[in-house]
């Protein structure tokens, strides 16, 4: 899978509300911040973490970085951020881009990060049995963050086996009190939802973050589709970020699209 940074010039015309910064610029933002070249063995980060998804190349960590990279900007000065990732339509990888983000944030930027799969029309199996509060418990009772003790970085909370029983707390106070909760502990905060067009949970939940990120897979890539999608965001107030373009490949030599 390629995933495409968040508000670069090879998105191909899908709108966002960041400037434009062409990848040399991204390249060397992140030496910057790194303190020297960048280290792509980011994998190395990934002991202690339940693997979700295969490590990627090197090719889909170095966009990752770069994606990584721009949502260290959004970070407000006086705590951490929480962030929703959503597709437009399912299937498009926005769970494999949000959980690597995460992962790049935590193991490449240090940064104390947490995962949640809140994504209850397809869960994450492999964390039915982790330990701890789950989404669903914490949107039911917010104080109960307090009892979250990560083995390791990013943690990763599950969303619950009645995640979908309580999804309509997403738009209740409670799921505001645990925004705050989640920006008090966490350097950022990764929620990953199901698809904008599937439910309207989708846009409220995200409507309690910070901003959201929608991933579009290249297939998908259709002014009406993404038309719909926004227009969903927008009714609820959802602050778009950008967009990410998944699996995308190239008519063109990719070299000279990175000319265009």
């Amino acid at each position: 899978m390629r995933a495409v940074p968040l508000a670069v010039r090879d998105t191909q015309g899908v709108a966002s509300t960041k400037p434009e910064m062409g990848m040399s610029k991204i390249y060397e933002a992140y030496r910057k911040r790194a303190g020297g070249e960048p280290d792509l063995e980011a994998e190395i980060g990934r002991i202690g973490t339940v693997a979700l998804y295969p490590v990627p190349d090197e090719a889909q960590q170095g966009e990752f970085n770069q994606l990584a990279n721009r949502l260290l900007d959004v970070k407000p000065e006086d705590r951490g951020a929480v962030l929703s990732f959503a597709s437009t339509a399912s299937g498009e990888g926005a769970s494999f881009v949000s959980f690597n983000t995460a992962m790049v944030l935590a193991s490449v930027y240090h940064q104390k990060v947490a995962w949640i799969d809140g994504n209850f029309e397809s869960p994450q199996q492999q964390l039915a049995r982790a330990e701890g509060p789950t989404l669903a418990n914490l949107l039911q009772q917010p104080s109960r963050l307090a009892e979250l003790r990560p083995a390791a970085n990013p943690a990763l909370i599950p969303g619950g086996s009645n995640l979908s029983q309580v999804r309509g707390l997403f738009a209740d106070e409670r799921c505001a009190d645990l925004v705050r909760a989640l920006g008090e502990r966490f350097d950022f905060t990764i929620l990953d939802l199901p698809p904008v067009l599937g439910t309207t949970d989708t846009a409220l939940a995200a409507a309690a973050t910070d901003g959201l990120t929608l991933v579009i897979e290249q297939r998908y890539l259709k002014r009406e589709i993404i038309g719909h999608g926004m227009d969903a965001l927008r009714a609820k107030n959802v602050n778009v970020l950008g967009a990410v373009i998944n699996k995308r490949s190239f008519d063109l030599p990719k070299v000279i699209y990175d000319r265009l």
